[in-house]
Protein backbone atom coordinates (compact mmCIF):
# COMPACT_ATOMS: atom_id res chain seq x y z
CA UNK A 1 0.00 0.00 0.00
CA UNK A 2 1.37 3.41 -1.03
CA UNK A 3 0.72 6.27 1.37
CA UNK A 4 3.55 8.60 0.35
CA UNK A 5 4.88 8.78 -3.20
CA UNK A 6 7.99 10.57 -4.45
CA UNK A 7 7.99 11.64 -8.12
CA UNK A 8 11.22 12.90 -9.73
CA UNK A 9 11.82 14.93 -12.89
CA UNK A 10 14.48 17.67 -13.06
CA UNK A 11 14.65 18.83 -16.72
CA UNK A 12 13.99 19.99 -19.42
CA UNK A 13 11.26 22.59 -18.99
CA UNK A 14 8.97 21.18 -21.67
CA UNK A 15 9.41 17.64 -20.35
CA UNK A 16 8.57 18.79 -16.83
CA UNK A 17 5.42 20.49 -18.14
CA UNK A 18 4.41 17.21 -19.78
CA UNK A 19 4.53 15.46 -16.39
CA UNK A 20 1.80 17.68 -14.96
CA UNK A 21 -1.31 15.96 -16.45
CA UNK A 22 -0.30 12.49 -15.25
CA UNK A 23 1.01 13.59 -11.84
CA UNK A 24 -2.09 15.66 -11.11
CA UNK A 25 -4.31 12.82 -12.34
CA UNK A 26 -2.69 10.39 -9.91
CA UNK A 27 -3.30 12.89 -7.11
CA UNK A 28 -6.96 13.27 -8.08
CA UNK A 29 -7.49 9.54 -8.56
CA UNK A 30 -5.76 8.75 -5.25
CA UNK A 31 -6.66 11.47 -2.72
CA UNK A 32 -5.44 9.14 0.04
CA UNK A 33 -1.84 9.32 -1.26
CA UNK A 34 0.48 12.19 -0.38
CA UNK A 35 2.52 12.97 -3.49
CA UNK A 36 5.76 14.96 -3.52
CA UNK A 37 7.08 16.24 -6.84
CA UNK A 38 10.85 16.74 -6.77
CA UNK A 39 11.85 18.93 -9.67
CA UNK A 40 13.94 21.92 -10.71
CA UNK A 41 13.37 25.49 -9.54
CA UNK A 42 11.67 26.31 -12.86
CA UNK A 43 9.70 23.09 -12.65
CA UNK A 44 8.42 24.22 -9.27
CA UNK A 45 7.14 27.43 -10.86
CA UNK A 46 5.21 25.42 -13.46
CA UNK A 47 3.56 23.27 -10.84
CA UNK A 48 2.72 26.14 -8.53
CA UNK A 49 1.09 28.03 -11.42
CA UNK A 50 -1.36 25.25 -12.28
CA UNK A 51 -1.80 22.95 -9.26
CA UNK A 52 -3.00 25.21 -6.45
CA UNK A 53 -6.24 23.19 -6.27
CA UNK A 54 -4.51 19.83 -5.67
CA UNK A 55 -4.26 19.50 -1.86
CA UNK A 56 -2.33 16.20 -1.72
CA UNK A 57 0.44 17.40 -4.05
CA UNK A 58 3.60 18.92 -2.58
CA UNK A 59 6.26 20.43 -4.82
CA UNK A 60 9.92 20.79 -4.00
CA UNK A 61 12.16 22.64 -6.44
CA UNK A 62 15.93 22.33 -6.23
CA UNK A 63 18.97 23.09 -8.36
CA UNK A 64 20.56 19.61 -8.31
CA UNK A 65 23.84 20.73 -9.89
CA UNK A 66 24.47 23.53 -7.40
CA UNK A 67 22.56 22.39 -4.33
CA UNK A 68 23.57 18.71 -4.41
CA UNK A 69 26.70 18.33 -6.57
CA UNK A 70 28.34 14.96 -7.19
CA UNK A 71 27.82 11.71 -5.34
CA UNK A 72 28.28 13.40 -1.96
CA UNK A 73 25.51 15.85 -2.77
CA UNK A 74 23.21 13.13 -4.08
CA UNK A 75 23.72 11.06 -0.95
CA UNK A 76 22.88 14.11 1.14
CA UNK A 77 19.73 14.60 -0.93
CA UNK A 78 18.82 10.94 -0.47
CA UNK A 79 19.16 11.21 3.31
CA UNK A 80 16.87 14.24 3.31
CA UNK A 81 14.31 12.39 1.22
CA UNK A 82 14.65 9.24 3.32
CA UNK A 83 13.45 11.23 6.32
CA UNK A 84 10.15 11.80 4.50
CA UNK A 85 9.36 8.05 4.72
CA UNK A 86 8.22 7.58 1.14
CA UNK A 87 6.73 4.19 0.28
CA UNK A 88 7.50 4.36 -3.44
CA UNK A 89 9.46 6.33 -6.05
CA UNK A 90 8.38 7.20 -9.61
CA UNK A 91 11.41 8.23 -11.66
CA UNK A 92 10.14 10.19 -14.67
CA UNK A 93 13.64 11.17 -15.79
CA UNK A 94 15.93 8.11 -15.78
CA UNK A 95 19.30 9.86 -15.91
CA UNK A 96 22.39 9.14 -13.82
CA UNK A 97 21.29 11.42 -11.00
CA UNK A 98 17.84 9.88 -10.65
CA UNK A 99 19.18 6.37 -11.22
CA UNK A 100 21.46 6.80 -8.20
CA UNK A 101 18.58 8.02 -6.03
CA UNK A 102 16.51 5.12 -7.28
CA UNK A 103 19.29 2.70 -6.40
CA UNK A 104 19.56 4.07 -2.86
CA UNK A 105 15.82 3.78 -2.31
CA UNK A 106 15.97 0.23 -3.67
CA UNK A 107 18.58 -0.75 -1.09
CA UNK A 108 16.21 0.42 1.63
CA UNK A 109 13.47 -1.76 0.18
CA UNK A 110 11.29 0.93 -1.35
CA UNK A 111 9.19 0.22 -4.41
CA UNK A 112 10.45 2.15 -7.44
CA UNK A 113 9.65 2.33 -11.15
CA UNK A 114 11.11 4.42 -13.94
CA UNK A 115 10.18 5.74 -17.36
CA UNK A 116 10.85 3.89 -20.59
CA UNK A 117 11.88 6.74 -22.86
CA UNK A 118 11.75 4.62 -26.01
CA UNK A 119 15.31 5.50 -26.95
CA UNK A 120 15.60 2.70 -29.54
CA UNK A 121 12.35 3.69 -31.25
CA UNK A 122 13.38 7.34 -31.37
CA UNK A 123 16.78 6.41 -32.77
CA UNK A 124 15.07 4.39 -35.51
CA UNK A 125 12.79 7.36 -36.25
CA UNK A 126 15.62 9.82 -36.89
CA UNK A 127 17.54 7.13 -38.84
CA UNK A 128 14.43 6.84 -41.05
CA UNK A 129 14.12 3.15 -40.28
CA UNK A 130 10.67 3.75 -38.84
CA UNK A 131 7.87 6.15 -39.63
CA UNK A 132 5.26 5.54 -36.97
CA UNK A 133 3.80 7.68 -34.24
CA UNK A 134 5.53 6.88 -30.95
CA UNK A 135 3.95 7.12 -27.52
CA UNK A 136 3.58 10.63 -26.18
CA UNK A 137 5.57 11.73 -23.16
CA UNK A 138 2.33 11.98 -21.18
CA UNK A 139 1.55 8.31 -21.88
CA UNK A 140 5.08 7.26 -20.93
CA UNK A 141 4.68 9.06 -17.60
CA UNK A 142 1.30 7.39 -17.04
CA UNK A 143 2.93 4.00 -17.56
CA UNK A 144 5.35 4.60 -14.68
CA UNK A 145 2.48 5.13 -12.26
CA UNK A 146 0.60 2.15 -13.63
CA UNK A 147 3.67 -0.03 -12.94
CA UNK A 148 3.31 1.08 -9.32
CA UNK A 149 -0.28 -0.16 -9.36
CA UNK A 150 -1.79 3.32 -9.43
CA UNK A 151 -4.69 4.66 -11.48
CA UNK A 152 -3.15 7.15 -13.91
CA UNK A 153 -6.24 7.71 -16.04
CA UNK A 154 -6.14 11.37 -17.05
CA UNK A 155 -8.26 13.57 -14.79
CA UNK A 156 -6.36 16.83 -15.39
CA UNK A 157 -8.98 19.52 -16.08
CA UNK A 158 -7.73 22.60 -17.95
CA UNK A 159 -11.02 24.41 -17.25
CA UNK A 160 -10.41 24.02 -13.53
CA UNK A 161 -6.86 25.30 -13.95
CA UNK A 162 -7.98 28.39 -15.87
CA UNK A 163 -10.72 29.23 -13.37
CA UNK A 164 -8.52 31.36 -11.11
CA UNK A 165 -6.28 32.85 -13.80
CA UNK A 166 -6.88 36.49 -14.69
CA UNK A 167 -5.20 38.69 -17.31
CA UNK A 168 -6.36 41.83 -19.10
CA UNK A 169 -5.68 40.83 -22.70
CA UNK A 170 -5.91 43.66 -25.21
CA UNK A 171 -7.86 43.33 -28.45
CA UNK A 172 -9.76 40.43 -29.95
CA UNK A 173 -8.38 37.17 -31.36
CA UNK A 174 -5.05 38.16 -29.83
CA UNK A 175 -2.06 35.88 -30.24
CA UNK A 176 1.18 35.20 -28.39
CA UNK A 177 4.32 34.33 -30.30
CA UNK A 178 7.15 32.40 -28.67
CA UNK A 179 9.80 32.54 -31.41
CA UNK A 180 12.77 30.95 -29.67
CA UNK A 181 13.92 27.47 -28.75
CA UNK A 182 17.05 25.97 -27.25
CA UNK A 183 18.39 24.65 -30.56
CA UNK A 184 18.65 26.20 -34.03
CA UNK A 185 16.94 23.21 -35.62
CA UNK A 186 13.72 24.32 -33.95
CA UNK A 187 13.76 28.08 -34.62
CA UNK A 188 11.77 29.61 -37.46
CA UNK A 189 13.82 32.34 -39.25
CA UNK A 190 13.50 35.75 -37.65
CA UNK A 191 12.65 37.63 -40.86
CA UNK A 192 9.85 35.23 -41.65
CA UNK A 193 8.42 35.35 -38.13
CA UNK A 194 8.36 39.14 -38.31
CA UNK A 195 6.38 38.77 -41.54
CA UNK A 196 3.95 36.50 -39.69
CA UNK A 197 3.45 39.27 -37.14
CA UNK A 198 2.85 41.88 -39.85
CA UNK A 199 0.31 39.66 -41.59
CA UNK A 200 -1.56 38.96 -38.36
CA UNK A 201 -1.80 42.66 -37.51
CA UNK A 202 -3.05 43.43 -41.00
CA UNK A 203 -5.61 40.60 -41.01
CA UNK A 204 -7.39 41.90 -37.86
CA UNK A 205 -7.16 45.58 -36.92
CA UNK A 206 -8.13 44.80 -33.31
CA UNK A 207 -5.61 41.98 -32.83
CA UNK A 208 -2.70 42.44 -30.43
CA UNK A 209 0.48 40.38 -30.43
CA UNK A 210 2.25 39.30 -27.23
CA UNK A 211 5.89 38.25 -27.45
CA UNK A 212 7.02 35.49 -25.06
CA UNK A 213 10.59 34.78 -24.04
CA UNK A 214 13.12 34.72 -21.25
CA UNK A 215 14.94 37.71 -19.70
CA UNK A 216 17.93 37.12 -21.98
CA UNK A 217 15.63 37.60 -25.00
CA UNK A 218 14.06 40.82 -23.77
CA UNK A 219 16.31 43.21 -25.71
CA UNK A 220 15.83 41.36 -29.01
CA UNK A 221 12.06 41.23 -28.60
CA UNK A 222 11.96 44.92 -27.66
CA UNK A 223 13.25 45.62 -31.18
CA UNK A 224 10.50 43.42 -32.62
CA UNK A 225 7.87 45.34 -30.65
CA UNK A 226 9.04 48.64 -32.14
CA UNK A 227 7.38 47.64 -35.42
CA UNK A 228 3.99 48.51 -33.88
CA UNK A 229 4.37 49.57 -30.23
CA UNK A 230 0.65 50.14 -29.68
CA UNK A 231 -0.25 46.55 -30.69
CA UNK A 232 2.88 44.45 -30.04
CA UNK A 233 3.68 43.81 -26.38
CA UNK A 234 6.93 42.25 -25.23
CA UNK A 235 6.41 40.43 -21.93
CA UNK A 236 9.87 38.81 -21.83
CA UNK A 237 11.56 39.61 -18.52
CA UNK A 238 8.72 41.92 -17.50
CA UNK A 239 6.34 39.69 -15.56
CA UNK A 240 6.31 36.72 -13.25
CA UNK A 241 6.02 33.19 -14.57
CA UNK A 242 2.46 32.81 -13.24
CA UNK A 243 1.50 35.94 -15.19
CA UNK A 244 2.86 34.37 -18.38
CA UNK A 245 0.66 31.35 -17.76
CA UNK A 246 -2.39 33.54 -17.06
CA UNK A 247 -1.75 35.50 -20.25
CA UNK A 248 -1.61 32.34 -22.34
CA UNK A 249 -4.83 31.12 -20.74
CA UNK A 250 -6.72 34.12 -22.14
CA UNK A 251 -5.36 34.24 -25.67
CA UNK A 252 -6.97 33.00 -28.85
CA UNK A 253 -3.82 31.13 -29.81
CA UNK A 254 -0.12 30.71 -29.04
CA UNK A 255 2.40 30.31 -31.84
CA UNK A 256 5.35 28.27 -30.64
CA UNK A 257 8.24 26.22 -31.85
CA UNK A 258 8.67 22.63 -30.63
CA UNK A 259 9.64 24.10 -27.28
CA UNK A 260 8.54 24.65 -23.70
CA UNK A 261 5.95 27.34 -24.46
CA UNK A 262 3.93 24.84 -26.50
CA UNK A 263 3.68 22.65 -23.41
CA UNK A 264 2.99 25.54 -21.04
CA UNK A 265 0.12 26.79 -23.18
CA UNK A 266 -1.21 23.23 -23.33
CA UNK A 267 -1.44 23.11 -19.53
CA UNK A 268 -3.93 25.99 -19.56
CA UNK A 269 -5.89 24.58 -22.50
CA UNK A 270 -4.90 27.19 -25.07
CA UNK A 271 -4.69 26.24 -28.73
CA UNK A 272 -1.12 26.14 -30.04
CA UNK A 273 -0.06 26.49 -33.65
CA UNK A 274 3.34 24.82 -33.47
CA UNK A 275 6.12 25.12 -36.04
CA UNK A 276 8.37 22.08 -36.48
CA UNK A 277 11.70 21.81 -38.27
CA UNK A 278 14.39 19.26 -37.52
CA UNK A 279 12.16 17.46 -35.02
CA UNK A 280 8.86 15.66 -35.63
CA UNK A 281 5.62 15.06 -33.76
CA UNK A 282 6.11 11.31 -34.27
CA UNK A 283 8.73 11.40 -31.49
CA UNK A 284 5.90 11.98 -29.00
CA UNK A 285 6.41 15.58 -27.96
CA UNK A 286 3.30 17.30 -29.28
CA UNK A 287 1.68 19.37 -26.56
CA UNK A 288 -0.94 17.79 -24.29
CA UNK A 289 -4.37 18.06 -25.89
CA UNK A 290 -3.07 19.75 -29.04
CA UNK A 291 -4.31 18.76 -32.50
CA UNK A 292 -2.14 17.54 -35.34
CA UNK A 293 -3.96 19.86 -37.75
CA UNK A 294 -2.47 22.81 -35.85
CA UNK A 295 1.07 21.60 -36.61
CA UNK A 296 2.97 23.47 -39.32
CA UNK A 297 5.69 21.36 -40.91
CA UNK A 298 7.14 20.36 -44.26
CA UNK A 299 7.24 16.83 -45.58
CA UNK A 300 10.91 16.36 -46.40
CA UNK A 301 12.87 13.11 -46.76
CA UNK A 302 15.49 14.41 -44.30
CA UNK A 303 12.94 14.97 -41.52
CA UNK A 304 13.30 14.26 -38.69
CA UNK A 305 17.06 14.45 -38.38
CA UNK A 306 17.01 14.83 -34.60
CA UNK A 307 14.81 14.08 -31.61
CA UNK A 308 15.77 17.33 -29.86
CA UNK A 309 16.78 19.61 -32.76
CA UNK A 310 20.39 19.80 -31.59
CA UNK A 311 22.10 18.41 -34.70
CA UNK A 312 23.43 20.72 -37.43
CA UNK A 313 21.59 20.69 -40.75
CA UNK A 314 23.44 18.50 -43.25
CA UNK A 315 22.54 21.00 -45.97
CA UNK A 316 23.46 24.02 -43.86
CA UNK A 317 20.26 25.93 -44.63
CA UNK A 318 17.64 24.39 -42.31
CA UNK A 319 15.28 24.13 -45.26
CA UNK A 320 12.78 22.35 -43.03
CA UNK A 321 12.14 25.74 -41.43
CA UNK A 322 13.14 28.29 -44.06
CA UNK A 323 10.88 26.53 -46.58
CA UNK A 324 7.76 27.30 -44.51
CA UNK A 325 6.08 30.44 -45.82
CA UNK A 326 4.70 32.95 -43.28
CA UNK A 327 1.26 32.81 -44.88
CA UNK A 328 1.10 29.06 -44.10
CA UNK A 329 1.41 29.85 -40.40
CA UNK A 330 -1.09 32.71 -40.58
CA UNK A 331 -3.61 30.55 -42.44
CA UNK A 332 -3.32 27.91 -39.73
CA UNK A 333 -3.89 30.52 -37.01
CA UNK A 334 -6.98 32.11 -38.53
CA UNK A 335 -8.29 29.03 -40.33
Amino acid sequence: MIHKLLVIRFSALGDIAMTVPSVVSVCINHPEIEVTMLTSKMGEKIYRAVTSNVPNLHVRGINPHNDYPGIVGLNRLYKELQNENFDAVADLHDVLRTQWLRFRFGISGKMRKHINKGRKEKKALVAHKSNVQLKSGVVRYQEVFEKLGLNAQLSYDVAEVRKNMFYDVKGSHSVAIAPFAQHKGKIYPKEKMLEVIDLLLKENADRHIYLLGGPNEQAELDIWAERCPERIHNTAGRQFFAEDMALMAHLDCVVSMDSANMHLASLVGTRVVSVWGATHIFAGFLGFGQKEEDVVQLSLPCRPCSVYGNKPCKFGDYRCLSGIEPQQIVNRIIG
